[in-house]
């Protein structure tokens, strides 16, 4: 018998532009390894090729991380320009640097046990004995007595990772990216091979396409109404047309033959109906995969709003009438969110004070994870809607 998947869970939110969730969506998942965009194909080429211009890259090296640490005041400042998360398949610890600026070690009851640090159990079931320790590694962020704690507990670490069996002057595996626009090829580790990251382009021709109409999600049933069949039907039919768009971005992204308009499959075999209403229409597939930085995924959403905000042309068919933006998490590093806030001034001039990062939630690092999030824009009238799917998988503490 094959074993379960893990249950995950699934959160949808709805709204329309501007939005402060949507703004910092980006800055919220500091590391992402795959980025897909799918649209209707629209008439004007501009559109698409303004996406396929947007390019990035990371980086794969070695470092001991007492290297790192003790390097950090050249990528730490007020946040760290440069994100790294360690690669050792084998290792059942892990460690990444993230854009605030902060070390986290994801480490076992034995690694633990010797670095001498405090940490935080995992309140998961059968990961209790993993501890997750933050370290900020901004200039005199720790007194004399801690950082030379803490300088001991790295060459601890280092001696401790299993791939170096023992010898402590090899370095362990590390993948990494620069979340300053300005310096695209980081080189601080060693052995540095920089892999320049461009989209992947594919086309679907004559396949359904739905037009979204996206609304608010209605108000569930309170205790009151829980018997009123016209706000409970309401509500499921929000919820059945939601799911069956997400499902039609998700073949979509998958190139799934179910989509054609002229497929003649089986029933026994597979069965699928596309949501409604939809129109016989050409599809844009674009992927980006990598270590990608908050910033670029940023500049592709900036993208995506900036084209979906132009005044409607003559012949709407120049611009699609909805973009759908997925991204997949890396969920191997100890830190896959960082529930930023941004609040707007007081003054009359009505700016954005800059993101404040929150306290990060528990998670157990695993490739195997899952943490994704999807989010439909659609053009209305002169303004932007949209709708977004966060899905999670059980071993993550983010929803409690």
């Amino acid at each position: 018998m094959n074993p379960s998947s893990p249950k995950r869970r699934v959160k949808v939110t709805s709204g329309s532009l501007p939005s402060s969730k949507i703004h910092m969506l980006a800055a919220c998942h500091p590391f992402s390894q795959q980025l897909d965009i799918v649209f209707p194909t629209p008439t004007d080429p501009s559109f698409c090729a303004a996406l396929e211009r947007l390019e990035t890259g990371y980086g794969k090296g070695k470092a001991k991380l007492s290297d790192v640490v003790n390097g950090a005041s050249t990528f730490v400042n007020s946040g760290s320009n440069l994100l790294a998360v360690s690669a050792n398949r084998h290792s059942e610890d892990s460690w990444c640097i993230d854009p605030r600026g902060h070390l986290t070690l994801s480490a076992s009851k034995e690694t633990y046990e010797r670095l001498g640090l405090v940490g935080k159990s995992l309140p998961f079931k059968g990961h209790e004995d993993i501890h997750i320790i933050d370290i900020p590694l901004h200039h005199n962020a720790h007194s004399p007595a801690l950082q030379a704690r803490i300088k001991a507990a790295m060459e601890i670490w280092d001696r401790g990772v299993p791939s170096n069996l023992g010898n402590a002057d090899e370095a362990c595996d590390v993948v990494y990216c620069s979340n300053d626009r300005e310096a695209t090829q980081p080189n601080p580790f060693q052995d540095g091979r920089w892999h320049i990251v461009q989209c992947t382009k594919n086309e679907l021709q004559d396949v359904h396409v739905p037009v979204p109409s996206l609304s608010s999600q209605p108000p569930l049933p309170t205790k009151a109404k829980i018997k009123d069949d016209d706000v409970a039907e309401k509500a499921d039919d929000w919820r059945r047309q939601t799911q069956s768009l997400f499902e039609w971005v998700g073949m979509a992204c998958l190139g799934a033959q179910r989509l054609n308009a002229n497929d003649r499959v089986d029933p026994y075999v597979a069965l699928y109906t596309p949501p409604t209403p939809s129109r016989v229409q050409n599809v844009t597939h674009l992927r980006w995969r990598g270590l990608l930085s908050p910033n670029f995924v940023q500049d592709v959403m900036n993208t995506v709003v900036q084209n979906l905000q132009v005044p409607i042309p003559d012949d709407p068919s120049k611009i699609p009438h909805f973009v759908s933006v997925s991204a997949h998490a890396l969920t191997s590093a100890p830190v896959s969110y960082i529930p930023y806030t941004q609040k707007v001034s007081a003054d009359s001039s009505g700016g954005l004070h800059p993101p404040i990062p929150g306290k990060v939630p528990l998670k157990v690092p695993s490739a195997a994870g899952e943490d994704t999030w999807c989010v439909i824009l659609e053009r209305q009238g002169d303004g932007v809607r949209w709708c977004l799917a966060e899905s999670l998988g059980p071993e993550d503490a983010r929803w409690g």
